[in-house]
């Protein structure tokens, strides 16, 4: 069985996690059609584990993208795909064995299709692991809440990746989260794998991420201005009390740090910004009673706040 699919992983100092992940590919049933590994400017040994990897494995491409960012080089590791169906990948994470193949199959079944994808496992450095769910029912709603298609539990059709922009090159953070919405709004279907996870996520906290979200404070502000800019220009508005519910939802989170912060000086500043957030969205919002609900909701409960804007707002 030959599969339709290049893996694009970006790299930037990643050598002592990047074995891992391609020893996963490795031992893949079915072979991808071609990897494509990018340096993104990296100053350890990636760079010479990609070149022995690359040696061995003939289907290996090795290219540098020297502007920072992980959009910035997948954008270039998509340059080089010619297959029908991408699939982008972290260089810290693994999949088990069937994970190509599944895929695979899939997409011989499911023709008409654009977008596949499939819950994955996500490991903490405690060992605690949990499940981040894919569903493709009501795709964008789920999406904006719980982050279905982010990169590692997708493959989707190369040329709808092209048809909508590529990736955002100046969202530093929830650029997966970014151009999930823009491949929704044009995908013909999505289809859920479904069975047990084939990936697992380590969550680090030298990552695009991190462990916190003060640090990176207007940054995840960026990239959901410029979610709700795509949503406004597809006309839907609709969708608008979702994204508005997730910046309560980060107005909680900062708020929540600085309840847990121990320099007084730094709290307060971190108060001030949940609570500029906050006010920012209540005076704009048509809905600004069950907004405050549905932050206080997040606060002190942390969870599931994605049900009770359902319950809020029926669809």
């Amino acid at each position: 069985m030959s599969s339709p699919i290049t893996i694009v992983i970006p790299v930037y100092n990643r050598a002592h996690t990047l074995p891992r992940t391609l020893l996963s590919i490795q031992k893949q049933t079915v072979q991808p059609a071609k990897l494509v590994l990018v340096d993104n400017g990296s100053t350890d040994t990636s760079m010479q584990v990609m070149t022995d990897w690359a040696d061995t494995h003939p289907d290996t491409i090795i290219v540098s993208e020297q502007k920072p960012g992980a959009a910035a080089a997948r954008n270039r590791g998509l340059r080089e795909v010619d297959t029908e169906f991408v699939m982008f990948f972290d260089s810290d994470d693994v999949m088990t064995p069937t994970h190509v193949e599944d895929f695979t199959k899939a997409i011989e079944e499911h023709q008409d299709t654009d977008v596949f994808g499939r819950t994955i496992f996500t490991e903490f450095p405690n060992d605690f692991r949990k499940r981040d769910f894919f569903t493709a029912t009501r795709p964008l709603f789920n999406h904006i809440f719980r982050g279905c298609l982010s990169t590692q539990r997708i493959v989707v059709r190369t040329s709808l990746v092209r048809e909508v922009g590529n990736w955002n090159e100046e969202l530093p953070v929830w650029n997966d989260f970014e151009l999930g919405v823009r491949l929704l709004l044009r995908a013909r279907k999505v289809h859920n794998l479904g069975g047990a996870p084939t990936v697992i996520a380590y969550h680090q906290d030298v990552s695009i991420t991190g462990s916190d979200f003060y640090s990176k404070h207007g940054d995840w502000e960026k990239s959901l201005s410029a979610i709700r800019k795509t949503l406004e220009e597809a006309g839907r508005e609709d969708m608008m009390k979702w994204v508005d519910t997730r910046y309560m939802i980060l107005a909680a989170h900062y708020e929540l740090e600085a309840r847990n912060q121990k320099d007084k000086d730094r709290a307060k500043e971190i108060h001030s910004a949940a609570a500029n957030l906050m006010k920012r969205i209540l005076e704009s919002s048509p809905y600004p009673s069950r907004m405050k609900l549905l932050y206080l909701h997040n606060l002190y409960f942390r969870r599931l706040t994605w049900l009770l804007a359902r319950m809020l707002f029926p669809l």
